[in-house]
C-alpha cells in the first residue's frame, strides 16, 4: 500500500495515511479522512493558550477515569483510548476514541463506523491502518 504525508495547517501534527484515503479539512480545523464504502477517521488538533499551567498527564487520567479509557503510549506521546457509541438516524455507530495530550497541545482523533459492519473484513483492514496513524503520530 501507498501512503501519503500528512503535516496540519499548524504543523504539529505529523502523520501518514493510506493513499486511497480521501482527505479534507472541515470546519473548526478538523480534518477527514475516508473511502467511500468504510469509515471516517478525524483529526482535530487544539492548542490551549494563555500562561496557565497544563498538566497533560493529569488531564489524560481524568478522561480515562471519565470515559472508562486506557492510558497508553505510542512511540512519542500518551493518549487516551476510550470506544463509545452514537445513534444517527436508525444506524448505531461505533467510535474508537483516542485523545493526546502533549505540553498545551491536545489532538483528538476518532474513527467512526456502523456498528453492524464491525466484523467486516474491510472495515477490520482499514482499523488496522487507523492504529497504524495513531501509533505513528507526531505532535511537535
Amino acid at each position: 500500500m501507498n501512503y501519503i504525508q500528512f503535516t496540519s495547517n499548524q504543523e504539529w501534527i505529523k502523520f501518514v495515511y493510506p493513499s486511497n484515503m480521501i482527505s479534507e479539512e472541515e470546519e473548526e480545523g478538523t480534518y477527514l479522512f475516508y473511502t467511500e464504502h468504510t469509515g471516517s477517521f478525524r483529526v482535530t488538533p487544539l492548542k490551549l493558550e494563555g500562561n496557565g499551567n497544563f498538566d497533560a498527564d493529569k488531564y489524560l487520567e481524568n478522561l480515562s477515569n471519565d470515559y472508562n479509557g486506557e492510558i497508553l503510549k505510542n512511540p512519542s506521546s500518551k493518549y487516551v483510548y476510550y470506544i463509545s457509541y452514537s445513534m444517527e438516524e436508525d444506524e448505531k455507530l461505533m467510535i474508537f476514541n483516542w485523545i493526546f495530550a502533549v505540553n498545551k497541545k491536545i489532538v483528538y482523533c476518532s474513527y467512526t463506523i456502523d456498528d453492524s459492519d464491525k466484523d467486516n473484513p474491510e472495515i477490520l483492514k482499514e482499523k488496522d491502518e487507523i492504529l497504524k496513524i495513531i501509533n505513528n503520530l507526531k505532535i511537535e
